[in-house]
């Protein structure tokens, strides 16, 4: 559900915060135009790491550490 405010209304921001916990958006605005939104964050699921899912998938090449050339740094072609 949306909720609207206005910057004129005496509404504490604990109670714009409540809002957005209960899972509403909440549009802040000024003189019936709307300034800015809040919206809840959406909590994902931590799944748990499998080590080697991917394994033999990914690869670096040999020179992925060296350093790179100046040439790169300053956007010069080599």
């Amino acid at each position: 559900m949306t909720k609207t405010v206005s910057l004129n209304e005496n509404v504490s921001m604990q109670t714009v915060i409540a809002w957005t916990r209960n899972g509403d958006e909440v549009v802040i605005e000024e003189n019936g135009e709307p300034l800015a939104r809040l919206l809840p964050i959406q909590r994902m699921e931590k799944k748990e790491r499998i080590l080697g899912l991917r394994e033999g998938q990914v690869w670096l090449s040999d020179d992925f550490a060296k350093e790179l050339p100046d040439s790169f740094w300053l956007g010069e072609a080599e």
